[in-house]
């Protein structure tokens, strides 16, 4: 595999995050408690629990480990892991750097390029792939872990190993869902949601025609994670594809794809006419304004309406993405961490990575994330203090990864799936397509686009 240049780093870095760049927390002492005070209480005892095998903790004095960090929408979540970084340095005579940033990706891919500036990263997606060549073989954890959790879902291998190795740890995926008005859907005779895109497109009339507030499903470049989401699920949903299972042979030109964006089409006649200016924020903030009655997205709306609007948060709850004539398909969007095989201390880097992924410090990052960190380890479905396990309104999110894939499915996560989803051929095209552009044009410019990827 030939090493990348500056170009394709900076074209294959991803597009923000969310939150402002910020340092890790003063060491805490040994063994300080997991629990965001005065804001979420954590769950510490359950019904089954899982230790690792019990070894002398083994100390790395001197050693200084730099972390670049996703910066969550969820500031527990943020001090949450500043908390337990500070108490493993304590614990290991260690030092933790850790920069929680909103722009994580790209601050990764420089630390890649220049092969210096950091230890440990937080990749997105399947750039686990892209960086291969710079990340160090995690082989040992990953199987560890899936041995002692009851093994991972089919998503996370699909994003982590490379040529039979592991290079990241699927820490976790984020699930997206409807987000919708219960009491506006139950007007229009859907109460429980809607299972497949045809009722959604039902619903969806029926509620323009009653005046009520519209769907707004994101499909914009300014918002490029909900986007993708969006039209990947929809695309495979209705049998499409951009490449076959060789990952080599592009297939977007189908008469699957045309029925995908004739659906997109139609939905967006019946729609908010700022679905294709939203970006990450924007259908969010339309939503608990009251200005929309359903849109994709994580539960980051359902958790800024407990806290800042709880009769939005009443009238709220969530439902799967519909299914198509090809089932249900949907879009993951992945977090993984990973050792840059650069690192002059990646026998302490990949401490910390395994020490993050036991269930005394995952489950707790679990809990206070509503499912926006959502474990891909089996072990966490079915354990009772898991959010979906809790709140009815979080549990049709249980288990999405089952049928949740990556950018370039059916084809394998690869470098070029990667390049693809940075370009946003998919929802561009989607995108081109509300905004008036002819079916077949549409379609050919995203052929275009992929063959020079997929095909050069």
């Amino acid at each position: 595999m030939r090493p990348l240049s500056r170009r394709e780093f900076l074209r294959l870095s991803a597009l923000g995050g969310a939150g402002l760049l910020a340092a890790a927390c003063a060491p805490a002492p040994a063994g300080a408690p997991q629990v965001v005070k005065e804001t979420v209480e954590v769950e510490k005892i359950v019904e089954k629990v899982v230790t690792a095998t019990p070894v002398p903790v083994q100390k790395f004095p001197g050693v200084k480990l730099e972390m670049i960090m996703r910066r969550s929408f969820i500031p527990e979540m943020n001090k949450l892991q500043e908390n337990q970084l500070a108490q493993w340095a304590a614990e290991h005579e260690a030092e933790i750097e850790a920069n929680f940033a909103r722009e994580w990706r790209e601050m990764t891919a420089a630390a890649v390029e220049a092969g210096a500036g950091g230890d440990i990263a937080e990749l997105f997606q399947n750039t686990a792939h892209v960086y291969a060549e710079k990340l160090a073989d995690l082989s040992d954890i990953a199987e560890d872990l899936g041995n002692r959790y009851g093994g991972w879902y089919d998503a996370a291998y699909q994003c982590a190993v490379v040529d039979g190795v592991w290079r990241a740890i699927p820490r976790a995926y984020t699930a997206h869902a409807i987000n919708y008005r219960v009491d506006y859907f139950t007007e229009v005779g859907y109460p429980d949601g809607c299972e497949t895109y045809e009722e959604y497109l039902d619903a969806a009339t029926k509620l323009k025609e009653r005046g009520l507030p519209p769907v707004g499903n994101t499909v914009s470049q300014t918002g490029p994670n909900d986007s993708a989401s969006w039209c990947y699920s929809i695309l495979w949903s209705f049998g499409g594809r951009e490449v076959e299972e060789d990952g080599k042979t592009v297939a977007i030109n189908t008469a699957e794809t045309r029925a995908a964006l004739k659906y997109i089409k139609q939905l967006a006649e019946v729609s908010s006419p700022d679905i294709t200016g939203y970006d990450e924020g924007g259908n969010n903030r339309a939503f608990l304004a009251g200005e929309i009655s359903a849109t994709q997205n994580a539960t980051s709306i359902y958790w800024v309406a407990q806290r800042q609007a709880p009769e939005v948060a009443e009238n709220m709850s969530h439902f799967r993405y519909p299914a198509g004539p090809a089932g249900h398909q949907q879009f993951i969007e992945m977090n993984l961490l990973a050792v840059f095989d650069f690192s002059p201390n990646k026998e302490a880097a990949k401490a910390v990575v395994a020490w993050l992924m036991e269930e005394p410090q995952l489950s707790p990052l679990a809990q206070v994330g509503l499912t926006f960190y959502t474990p891909m380890l089996y072990y966490y479905d079915d354990l009772p203090n898991m959010p979906w396990n809790i709140d009815p309104k979080l549990a049709p999110l249980k288990g999405l990864a089952k049928t949740g894939h990556l950018a370039g499915w059916p084809g394998p996560a690869s470098r070029q799936s990667g390049e693809a989803y940075a370009n946003q051929t998919i929802v561009n095209m989607f995108a081109s397509v509300i905004a008036g552009e002819d079916i077949e044009t549409a379609v050919k410019r995203a052929e275009d686009e992929l063959k020079a990827v997929y095909e050069a």
